[in-house]
């Protein structure tokens, strides 16, 4: 391993630890492996034939010609200035590739580069506790100091999904009943800590998004299993009666709170439900139902096109509708759904130039796990994340905020990193041009 890999390997795990700890050093990470990548890697006509890649360009290119047009078009220095960052941040979520070259196609890099960004989210969890005034109540407020709740909760639950779905690969990292013990307690930690995290995010599009992958992930390690019965371990059943042991305590604990915050707002479901959206409160559910309303009506009028990347903040504070309003003086600070966003700020060109970059993505993911080039648990973790932020995405809307944008880059470019190694490895068999003078 040469100096410059060393280098973008290095920069990679710190870019991974501190991916939802600290913006600067992960960013500094990023730019590690971004710089050794471009030194480095040489097989760019091979990469410029895969259709990933290609969506990647026509993505890029479409938003920045797209931003710089409603830069120098824009009436308001405001919106300017946002088309132009907007558009810099949109572009930055295909630093997933370079990430993938250091991934590199290897499960057991992945693992560790997922523990390291599971290990920093957790510090940066606890870090926010305030341990001298811990006590009962603390079980019982919603937890926001660290990320926005609905955030925290996709992170939570994510977090419990991969401490699962990869359960054998932690577990059994160790040899020795005592090294093996102490993974164990750890991981049982680990799992009680973001599932109390999950619990105290009291965000319901996460729990949803959670409680559908969750049961997704059990149906496909049940066929997986049924498939493959030496795939079994024998710490299978200790795992299992651990987890419904912090299941039930915490559902012992806070039933009563959660039981409270999922039947909030049910009259604002009825209401919904009769169609009538005039009737409609501004509250959580209702906010995202006027929302939506208004998202429709406005990209009906620029269809294609939109209105400019970063530009929904400023119109809906100029929408003259007062329902969109979350206090006396607060207007909603986006859309709060990834799906209108990117229609309202880009057009539908811009939706299916999003939506193919997406569908290449998932499909070259889908071949590594067909032609067992990626492990049989990495696979369902994929998969189950894409189906939790597919539907977390419904509710929420943070695909330019560094938290998102780092997370993608790491999940993206791991699932991707399978497609990059085969792509270098048969470049590397080709044979070499016979040259004239020979």
């Amino acid at each position: 391993m040469g100096w410059s890999e060393r280098i973008g390997l290095f920069g990679a795990y710190l870019f991974a630890f501190f991916a939802l700890l600290g913006i600067s050093p992960a960013t500094l990470g990023l730019g590690l492996v971004l710089l050794t990548f471009l030194l480095r890697f040489r097989d760019w006509s091979a990469l410029g034939r895969d259709p990933v890649i290609l969506a990647c360009l026509a993505f890029a290119l479409y938003v920045g010609l797209h931003s710089l047009i409603f830069y120098f078009n824009a009436p308001n220095e405001r919106l300017a200035a946002a088309a132009a960052e907007t558009g810099v941040d949109w572009i930055k979520l295909l630093l997933f590739v370079p990430f993938a070259y250091f991934a590199a196609g290897r499960a057991d890099r992945i693992g560790r580069l997922l523990l390291l960004m599971l290990l920093g989210f957790v510090i940066g969890f606890l870090r926010e506790v305030d341990w001298a005034a811990f006590d009962a109540a603390f079980f019982s407020t919603r937890f926001e100091t660290y990320l926005p709740a609905v955030a925290f909760g996709m992170f939570t639950g994510l977090g419990v999904l991969g401490l699962f779905a990869l359960r054998h690969r932690f577990l059994n990292s160790t040899s020795g009943p005592v090294a093996r013990g102490a993974v164990l307690v750890a991981w049982g930690l680990l799992l009680a800590i973001l599932l109390e995290g999950l619990v105290l995010s009291y965000s319901r599009g996460s729990w949803l998004a959670f409680a559908i992958a969750g049961l997704l992930l059990l149906f496909l390690e049940w066929r997986a299993k049924r498939r493959d019965p030496s795939s079994r371990v024998r710490s299978g059943l200790t795992t299992t009666l651990l987890v419904l042991l912090v299941l039930v305590s915490l559902a012992a604990t806070q039933l009563d709170l959660v039981r409270e915050r999922v039947s909030a707002e049910s009259e604002t479901v009825s209401t919904l439900l009769g169609g009538d959206l005039t009737q409609v409160p501004s509250d959580s559910v209702g906010l995202r139902a006027h929302a939506l309303r208004y998202a429709l009506d406005s990209w009906r009028e620029r269809p294609w096109f939109g209105w400019g990347a970063g530009s929904s903040r400023y119109f809906l504070e100029h929408s003259d509708r007062p329902e969109l309003m979350t206090g006396p003086a607060d207007w909603m600070p986006h859309l709060h759904n990834a799906y209108l966003e990117i229609p309202f700020q880009f057009g539908l060109l811009g939706l299916i130039l999003a939506g193919a970059l997406l569908w290449f993505l998932v499909a070259a993911a889908a071949d590594a796990c067909r032609n067992a080039e990626a492990p049989g648990d990495l696979c369902r973790y994929f998969f189950v994340v894409l189906v939790f932020v597919a539907i977390w995405n419904l509710v929420d809307y943070r695909l330019v905020r560094h938290d998102w944008r780092f997370f993608w880059i790491l999940f993206a470019g791991s699932a991707y990193s399978f497609r990059l190694r085969m792509l270098i490895e048969n470049a590397a068999r080709q044979p070499e041009p016979i040259s004239p003078n020979r």
